[in-house]
C-alpha cells in the first residue's frame, strides 16, 4: 500500500510538469504574437479597458515602460518560456522512464524555484501561492527521500 502512494504522487509529479511544459511552449507561441505590435498603445488599451486612471503616475509608468518593450526582448522571453517547456518535458519524461539523472534535475531546478515562491507568499499570503510552495517543497521532499523509485545507487540509470 505504501509503495502504492510512492507511485501516485511519482504519476501526479510527472503529469504535473508535462501540464506545465504544454502551458509553457503555449505561452512561448503565445508572446510571439506580440511582435512587430506597439505594445505601449496594446498597456494603453489595458489601462483604459480596466478602468485605471492614466493620470495616476504608476499606470502612466507602466504603459510607458510597456512601450519601450521590442522584438528582442519579445524573442527572448519566447526563448525563455520555450526552454522552460522543454525542461519540464526533459524532467517528466525521465521520471517516467525512473532515471536517476531526472529525479536530481527535478530536485535541483524545483528547489531553486522555492525562495522566489517563498518571497511571494511572505510579500501577499494566497491560497494559490501557497499551495504552489507546498506542493513544490512536496516534491522536492518525495523525491530526495525515495530513492528506491529508482533504482540502486550505484545504477548510473
Amino acid at each position: 500500500m505504501a509503495e502504492e502512494n510512492r507511485a501516485y504522487f511519482l504519476k501526479v509529479i510527472i503529469a504535473q510538469k508535462f501540464i506545465v511544459g504544454i502551458i509553457e511552449f503555449a505561452l512561448a507561441l503565445g508572446v510571439l504574437a506580440f511582435l512587430d505590435k506597439d505594445i505601449g498603445a496594446l498597456a494603453e488599451w489595458l489601462a483604459g479597458y480596466f478602468s485605471l486612471d492614466m493620470e495616476n503616475s504608476y499606470v502612466r509608468y507602466f504603459v510607458e515602460k510597456a512601450g519601450l518593450i521590442g522584438n528582442n526582448t519579445i524573442m527572448g522571453a519566447s526563448g525563455v518560456l520555450f526552454l522552460l517547456g522543454v525542461l519540464a518535458f526533459v524532467e517528466g519524461y525521465g521520471l517516467y522512464i525512473r532515471r536517476r539523472w531526472a529525479e536530481w534535475l527535478t530536485v535541483v531546478s524545483t528547489s531553486l524555484f522555492i525562495p522566489f515562491e517563498l518571497y511571494e507568499v511572505i510579500r501577499e499570503i494566497t491560497l494559490v501561492k501557497v499551495g504552489i510552495l507546498v506542493f513544490n517543497c512536496a516534491v522536492v521532499y518525495y523525491l530526495a527521500k525515495h530513492k528506491e523509485l529508482f533504482g540502486s545507487a550505484g545504477e548510473l540509470s
